[in-house]
């Protein structure tokens, strides 16, 4: 048993907890499966377990995933902090909630969970395990095997054609839902005050002189996307990895195919630093969107809330940034972010491999507040 500091974003949540069954080689347990990747919005969960029930729970926010798991969030940030398995009888805590990484503990190992739910591998494209796990269940009714049969009522994903003007983003309880639409020329109407990230933002970051417009990819037909490691989303979601598509405000629409307006359905705001908002579902929890006053027409979109049809990293309208994730000199984890950015680097020499040479790469452009 090994005792850990936890907190969120905001401090809320912020205890100690004991952690169960971790080895001096500890393995990571990713789940990739729908309702994971829908509830916190990330492309998959990753928990650790836990021996006994955690304190402050009765703070937290809870919400009943169908139909035996119990996930609990920061009702103030949204960070995903605990989940409740009623079939395994356990509480597990969110990995990207320490705050403090012992050499011990750091990641040696990594297992996928249901990466067939992704329909395209999703983040093991760019993370790769040390096993994979294709069983029909999520991690936290399996873990740490199979022990009996279970179908979960499935979250309603609909996926469009390839070719679709609209790609349809939705969190798990469906109290939000919006639309990205194809890049045109409203897309260059926003600007950044930065071209890229090579160092954490107001060090030494380069001024974008130019106007350039880097959030549109492949000749201004798919958007960037990238990871991000900074403390700031690691807390805020409660996962070490967070997925960030940059879509132009004009390019967002609500459900009813008007101009999106940010607070809408269950969405709520968290100012986590002046002028920098992040915006959660206060209903189940997932991560919806990060902005800034700084460029207020260019808006970071979770990855995990996309459903495009041929899968959750959604290919034919996102571009990968595979030279880097942003802020991993930042990293808590450095032995799990160090597999990401190696994962990255193959991913792009297998498309080399597999495709025409593809445009350079512009460096991932994110605040790490």
């Amino acid at each position: 048993m090994t005792q850990r500091a936890i907190s969120c974003l905001c401090g809320h949540v912020a205890q100690e907890v004991s952690l169960g069954q971790f080895t001096d080689e500890p393995t990571l347990d990713l789940c990739h499966c729908t309702a994971c990747r829908t509830t916190t919005g990330m492309l998959c969960s990753i928990y650790c377990p836990l021996q006994g029930r955690p304190h402050k729970l009765d703070s937290l926010r809870e919400y009943q995933q169908p139909k035996d798991i119990i996930r609990f969030f920061c009702k103030i940030c949204g960070a995903h902090a605990f989940v409740f398995s009623i079939p395994l009888d356990q509480y597990f805590v969110a990995a990207g909630l320490l705050v403090d990484e012992p050499s011990p503990s750091r990641t040696q190992s990594v297992r996928h969970w249901q990466a067939s739910e992704t329909h395209d591998g999703g983040l093991t494209s760019f993370l790769p395990g040390d096993s994979a796990i294709t069983r029909s269940k999520c991690w936290l009714r399996a873990y740490p095997y199979d022990n009996g049969n279970y179908s979960e009522v499935k979250t309603n994903i609909r996926r469009l054609p390839h070719d679709s003007i609209e790609l349809r983003c939705r969190c798990h309880c469906a109290g939000i839902e919006f639309y990205i639409t194809r890049p045109d020329a409203s897309s260059t109407q926003a600007t950044s005050p930065w071209p890229d990230l090579l160092v954490p933002y107001h060090v030494h970051s380069s001024e974008n002189a130019t106007d350039v417009k880097w959030w549109l990819r492949n000749a201004n037909t798919k958007y960037l996307a990238g990871t991000c490691a900074c403390p700031s989303c690691r807390l805020a979601s409660g996962c070490p990895i967070q997925p960030w598509a940059f879509i132009p405000k004009a390019n967002l629409l609500d459900s009813y195919r008007a101009p999106l307006t940010v607070g809408a359905g269950t969405m709520q705001r968290f100012e986590s630093s002046p002028g920098v908002y992040r915006e959660f579902c206060n209903r189940c929890g997932a991560s919806i969107f990060w902005h800034s006053d700084e460029r207020p027409l260019l808006v970071d979109v979770s990855v995990g809330l996309l459903q495009a049809s041929e899968g959750s990293l959604a290919r034919q309208w996102l571009e990968w940034t595979t030279s880097r994730v942003s802020f991993a000199e930042m990293a808590l984890d450095k032995n799990l972010i160090r597999r990401l950015q190696m994962g990255l680097q193959e991913y792009a020499e297998r498309q080399v491999n597999s495709h025409p040479p593809l445009q350079p790469v512009i460096q991932l452009a994110q605040d790490n507040m």
